[in-house]
């Protein structure tokens, strides 16, 4: 059995030792590779030990988790939430989380929770493309020259072309792509796992959540924040900590 690689933050020391203790005994298929007090040793420990799971306390004492996790724009692991505030649910989920465990900790919660993170861990390496390095030449021309995109969903590869796509959303779990007809694909694989390969001169990730297709975006509107106005009239709200680098990308583009 293949063992993930678990991390966790926590600003109580002992629910993090009470936490590693359920998941070291009953979840043999992970290891426990790190953990973190503060959100700097957060951000620091994920970035050195690349953790497959992560599991979040939201209140840490100089802020909350949510800070961590819209550092990491390349976060491939999973998300776990461990908490006493059952009001931040709502949100937590807006971040992709796989499940959200309330304090004090209940055993099955946990198994559970890591049974979900295992399973979109396996369905994305099934799907992970790009570990298909032995592809014939024709294969890989047709990859190269991004004109169309792979949608992989549990029963179908759908082949898209990029120049359809009108933006790319997060949908907890789930990637969904929206098109120029109105049409959406689901896929079974995150975001990020196509933001790696998506042609760099043409989708730019503005938000947490959305990735855009600059050749339909018509306006950029500062009021309230600052948003995207898309050719379909959807509006994509743009994240302060992009705003700069977007505003260079479109330089570039210009």
């Amino acid at each position: 059995m293949q063992a993930h690689k678990a991390l966790i933050i926590d600003d109580e020391v002992n629910n993090i030792a009470l936490l590693k203790h359920f998941v070291t005994k009953y979840c043999p298929s992970i290891e426990v590779v790190g953990e973190a007090l503060t959100i700097s040793e957060g951000i620091s420990e994920i970035r050195e030990k690349e953790p497959d799971i992560l599991f979040l306390d939201i209140k840490l004492n100089e802020g909350n988790s949510f800070e961590i996790l819209d550092q990491l724009d390349n976060l491939k692991a999973q998300v776990i939430f461990v908490t006493s505030y059952d009001e931040y649910a709502l949100k937590a989920f807006k971040y992709n989380a796989v499940d959200y465990i309330l304090k004090p900790i209940i055993i099955e919660d946990v198994i559970l929770a890591v049974n979900k993170a295992v399973k979109n861990i396996e369905q994305q390496d099934f799907f992970d493309f790009g570990k298909l390095t032995s592809l014939p030449n024709e294969t890989t021309s047709f990859s190269e020259n991004k004109e169309y995109i792979a949608i992989p969903s549990l029963d179908k590869v759908d082949m898209v072309k990029s120049s359809q796509i009108t933006y790319i959303e997060a949908d907890n779990k789930y990637t969904v792509f929206h098109t120029i007809e109105g049409k959406k694909y689901t896929s079974s694989k995150n975001l990020l796992s196509f933001e790696e390969t998506l042609d760099k001169a043409r989708f730019f990730r503005i938000h947490h959540s959305f990735i855009l297709n600059i050749e339909h975006l018509v306006t950029i509107i500062k009021k309230d924040g600052s948003y995207c106005e898309m050719s379909d009239g959807t509006l994509l709200p743009i994240a302060r900590r992009k705003l700069e680098d977007f505003h260079r990308f479109l330089k570039i583009k210009n």
